[in-house]
């Protein structure tokens, strides 16, 4: 049983607000660090990123083109539209945020997001679904961009914790018989059957339900979950490991 009088975060929520709210101070005069609204984007594409003044300086922490200057950084030699893609993405993590920001990034993802999600790193596609989840147009691009960074975040939690064991993450533990099910969960929740269960595949078909039904969302949600399907490093790679060839033969047959 939990000890309810033991905070895992202490301070409880209003100390995680308060780290939320810390980062999400917006940054000065963003209209100096964006093109303008019609902007080529095919041009940006096609225009490499230039090494950024080793010496400027800025007098403010939260001076959008102190941002611009460190994201200059990441991305030289790369795409610009990748580094104004990148530049609308930091503007829109902040409260308030630009309007001119949103209507750039759903512009990128509507005419250039097969490009985008083909070609940016990881990194940034997670950033773009968080930013999905908190500007997209429609309920698909919400709820949609809400699960995907959702599941790529747990995974980065769940399998971070679980590599300190050393046991590579494209390896699935050996089971021991029917002990595992004297150890229980959080929360005093049922145990899932790694043998039979479907919560893994209900889950990626939820977010593919979304993905399909959102022509600007398509092509992120179809790159994050094609990863998820094939990369065997994952708990979605590793649970496979545990499940019978008759219940994966059934789940194909329903």
């Amino acid at each position: 049983m939990a000890d309810l009088d033991q905070e895992n975060y202490p301070g409880g929520f209003y100390s995680v607000m308060r780290h939320l709210e810390r980062k999400e101070v917006p940054y000065r005069d963003p209209q100096r660090v964006l093109p303008p609204p019609d902007v080529d984007l095919s041009e940006l594409a096609q225009t490499p990123v230039e090494k950024p003044d080793p010496d400027a300086s800025f007098d403010h922490k939260q001076d959008a083109r102190r941002k611009y200057h460190a994201l200059q950084q990441e991305f030289t030699g790369q795409s610009l539209l990748h580094l104004v893609h990148a530049m609308c993405i930091a503007l829109l993590r902040r409260h308030p945020s630009p309007a001119e920001a949103r209507a750039l990034f759903l512009r990128m993802w509507r005419e250039k997001g097969s490009e985008l999600a083909r070609d940016l790193p990881v990194r940034w596609l997670i950033s773009s679904a968080t930013t999905f989840a908190d500007h997209g147009e429609t309920l698909d691009q919400r709820l949609g961009g809400q699960g995907l960074y959702l599941l790529y975040d747990l995974i980065k939690l769940h399998d971070s914790e679980r590599r300190v064991s050393l046991r590579p993450n494209d390896q699935a533990f050996e089971t021991q018989g029917e002990k595992h099910h004297d150890v229980p969960l959080a929360f005093g929740m049922a145990g899932y059957s790694l043998r039979n269960g479907d919560l893994d595949r209900n889950l990626l078909a939820r977010l593919w339900r979304h993905a399909e039904n959102d022509a600007v969302l398509r092509p992120l949600g179809y790159r994050m979950l094609k990863l998820v399907m094939y990369d065997p490093r994952s708990i979605f790679g590793r649970i496979q490991h545990y499940k019978t060839r008759q219940s994966l033969l059934d789940h194909i047959d329903d």
